[in-house]
């Protein structure tokens, strides 16, 4: 591994799409954490405990989990920056909702219609995003939208938390503007053109971004090992943050000042990977993955909320790591019209069983107690990503059976 020149590539910045691509994702990510923070606030605040804060964000990934392919399919069939706007727009009714209705129902109302948006904006983001960055702008454009992405993630959980403690109203209130503002700049993006493939079935067309995703041993191990991860490991240790943030220290701000730590870390991430040029990519990646263990360690055993947030900071800097280095590999290896559909893959195994996980946790916590259950987190993620580097392909994150092209089949 080493360090490149102190120059860093900036060029994307003087695309026009790629600067609406940035702000749009930063409201995105600003409105969800907003969002997020406030259910889970109003959840807590109305008498619930962490097995109900776990069902209502199981209600999120449950609706992600079951259209995320369908998701990505339709991203490599529609106008992306159609998909872009319409979800947002979905997105911006669905913050205001809490305004005007009241009852036990809503918050896992709301946390599904954001999963549901959020399946079909992800892959189309990425999608698009790929196609407007050239070659040697991937990692540092890459970055750069990780950077917008982690100011989302560092500013929202604060927001969320300040205003909520003001009044309900006001996170619901920022989070539906913030939705709007992303629809509007992505309703004015220029989209790159592209070659859509000729319409199949859906399942057919699912199939196509398996069989490719297989062709790539590193990425079918990624693919396996980021289920285990997010419900074993993220998932308990995103319910109980909150719940232990009441208990042990009193207040929900150590909550919102941690999630901002973990951003805050992601941001520092981004930032170096723009200078940083590692030989071992899969290696910084694996290694990067396994400092999360901190986040439960820290939960457990840190002697003060200032120690916990060294280790948000520190496992945000690692999570990063590890996803920017897998985006630009798919955005190297994988072709332009399977994107949709590869990214949707990824997400699913990211994220398709942190529902489970987020319901399993309270249960679990009350048959084995919190610390069985964060310190099998922490075990975990320390002990595969580096079994994973054994994995063909993965030091590299390079597959050799499928070279990357700009186009598919005609339509």
């Amino acid at each position: 591994m080493r360090f490149a020149p102190p120059s860093v590539d900036l060029t994307a910045l003087r695309s026009p799409a790629f600067r609406l691509i940035a702000l749009a994702q930063l409201g995105f990510v600003l409105g969800e954490q907003v969002l997020v923070v406030a259910v889970t606030v109003s959840v807590l605040g109305a008498g619930g405990d962490a097995a109900t804060v776990g069902v209502v964000l199981a209600a999120k990934g449950i609706a992600s989990l079951c259209l995320l392919l369908p998701g990505g399919v339709w991203s490599d069939r529609l106008p992306r920056r159609r998909i872009l706007t319409v979800m947002l727009v979905v997105d911006a009714i669905t913050a205001g909702v809490p305004l005007l209705v009241t009852g036990s129902l809503w918050p896992a109302a709301v946390m599904f219609v954001l999963g549901a948006a959020e399946a079909f904006i992800r892959p189309a983001l990425n999608a698009v995003l790929a196609g407007v960055l050239e070659e040697g702008q991937r990692v540092s454009g890459r970055a750069l939208v990780n950077i917008c992405t982690r100011l989302g993630v560092v500013t929202g959980p604060v927001a969320g938390t300040l205003l909520a403690g003001g009044s309900m109203a006001f996170p619901f209130v920022l989070a539906a503007l913030v939705f709007a503002a992303s629809a509007f700049a992505f309703r004015r993006l220029a989209e790159p053109s592209w070659t859509p493939v000729a319409r199949r079935s859906l399942l057919k067309e699912a199939m196509a971004g398996f069989a490719d995703a297989g062709r790539r041993p590193w990425l079918t191990a990624l693919l396996l090992f980021s289920p285990i991860s997010l419900m074993f490991v993220i998932a308990p240790s995103q319910v109980l943050l909150p719940v232990l943030s009441r208990d042990t220290f009193g207040s929900f701000t150590a909550y919102g000042t941690a999630l901002a730590c973990y951003g805050a870390g992601g941001l520092i991430s981004s930032v170096t990977m723009m200078a940083w040029r590692p030989r071992r990519p899969g290696v910084v990646a694996m290694c990067a993955m396994a400092s999360y263990a901190l986040v439960p360690l820290g939960l457990l055993y840190a002697p003060s909320v200032w120690i916990l947030f060294c280790c948000y900071l520190v496992a945000g800097f690692g999570v990063e790591t590890y996803a920017l280095c897998w985006d630009v590999a798919m955005y190297r290896e994988v072709p332009d019209h399977l994107i949709g559909r590869i990214t949707s893959l990824a997400w699913l195994s990211t994220f398709g069983l942190m529902p489970f996980g987020q319901a399993l946790t309270g249960p679990l916590t009350d048959l084995a107690g919190d610390g069985a259950v964060l310190l099998t987190a922490a075990g975990l993620v320390l002990v595969i990503p580096p079994c994973l580097l054994l994995v063909a392909g993965m030091p590299h994150l390079r597959g050799t059976r499928t070279p990357r092209t700009t186009s598919g089949p005609p339509a």
